[in-house]
């Protein structure tokens, strides 16, 4: 069964809220939780109907994208907005979480290209030294093994230090800007997991220093040649980088549900903060073809490109049915070949999955997440379709 990402929030912080005002960008973990049973699927199958049904008290609203090389279904139910009562729009946009580690990836591997770096430099030819002081095992480390996921370093959204970042993040000006080393402080000074290329340890601190990597290259922020070298070209002319790109769109609002302290709207903080293990913001169409060109034989990308991702140097095994190359899961279900990677924030779910054998791609939002109830609704709408896509 297809995993999503889940990450972990700290539920306490919530009440430093007032209903539907400012919010918090909780953890960006990344765990494997298995998905519910998937009821019988109708003869019928509607997508429309399925989302139409699906809309609750906890599922504010979806946008729904399914392609297949003769088909393509592009819908959206619900609300945008609570407040305001705007319904939700199929080129709406929304913070992708850890489904946009790809886009990190991608232009990594673009740099190595064009020989501005090697998939197994070690992070210390680039970083300064006062940072690599901070990183245990920092001679060792390599640029492959931080965007796989094996290079052991501490996780700034671990369960020790996770406190700490979101009382930052509450404390702080929301319309301050937050890029990578407001998050990577939190992961100093930390032991490691394990020895680098040991094993796989999921950690989104190692999308950061990837991160602080290219923008020394560059001289300037990487979201510049993001744009350049890969939402342009692909044609992602609804995506921007978080944060920093602010004037290139907008995002819903996105809902957390407490029932303590009731539904908060944790779209201002989303709008300031752009960290590189979480950067996309996207609508479904551009979601959707990023994935396609990165794994997909018809793409606009090149063979070369497309194999670093997936190559015997870069994938590794986490278990029987399920591999992880540079930000993206390969997972057989049905003997067929899935890639995904979804997104879990505060207020917003993300899928984003591709079937290789029948070319078709699934990419669904949600402008809720991280409560249960929302959790457990959205899983069962996903793995419907999925369900469906996989006969």
């Amino acid at each position: 069964m297809l995993k999503i990402e889940r990450k972990k929030w700290l539920l306490a912080m919530v009440a430093s809220f007032s209903i539907l005002g400012c919010s918090s960008d909780k953890a960006n973990k990344a765990e494997q939780v298995t998905l519910p049973p998937i009821p019988p699927v109708q003869q019928q199958f509607n997508y429309q109907t399925i989302i139409d049904k699906a809309i609750s008290d906890a599922v504010p609203g979806i946008v729904l994208l399914v392609e297949t090389p003769d088909n393509k279904f592009l819908g959206a139910a619900g609300l945008a907005d609570i407040e305001t009562q705007a319904p939700m729009q199929i080129y709406h946009v929304m913070p992708s979480g850890s489904a946009g580690k790809k886009l990190t990836a991608l232009l990594t591997v673009l740099f190595e290209q064009e020989g501005l770096l090697n998939l197994d430099d070690k992070i210390h030819n680039f970083l300064d030294a006062e940072i690599l002081a901070q990183i245990e095992n920092s001679d060792n480390i390599t640029i492959r093994q931080l965007l796989n996921h094996t290079a052991g370093v501490f996780d700034y959204l671990d369960e020790t230090t996770a406190d700490n970042f979101y009382n930052a993040v509450l404390a702080s000006d929301p319309q301050q800007l937050k890029l990578d080393q407001f998050a990577l402080t939190f992961a100093l000074n930390k032991p490691a997991y394990s020895s680098p290329g040991e094993t796989f340890n999921y950690s989104n601190t190692g999308y950061l220093l990837i991160g602080l990597i290219l923008d020394k290259l560059l001289a300037e922020h990487h979201s510049v040649a993001i744009r350049n070298r890969i939402l342009e070209p692909l044609g992602m002319h609804s995506s921007f980088y978080g944060g920093i790109e602010m004037q290139f769109g907008d995002i819903v609002s996105g809902y957390f549900k407490d029932d303590i302290v009731g539904t908060f709207n944790t779209k201002p903080f989303y709008e300031s903060i752009g960290f590189a293990d979480a950067p996309l913001r996207s609508n479904v169409e551009d979601l959707a073809l990023l994935l396609r060109n990165i794994v997909a034989v018809d793409s606009s990308l090149s063979e070369d490109v497309r194999a670093r991702f997936f190559e015997p140097e870069s994938i590794v095994k986490i278990n029987e049915s399920t591999e992880y190359g540079l930000g993206i899961f390969k997972e057989k279900l049905n003997n067929k070949t899935v890639y995904h990677h979804g997104g879990l924030e505060a207020g917003y779910t993300t899928a984003n999955i591709f079937i290789d054998d029948t070319q078709t791609s699934i990419t669904a939002f949600f402008n809720c997440g991280l409560d249960v109830q929302c959790e457990a609704e959205s899983d069962q709408v996903i793995h419907a379709i999925l369900d469906n896509e996989l006969k």
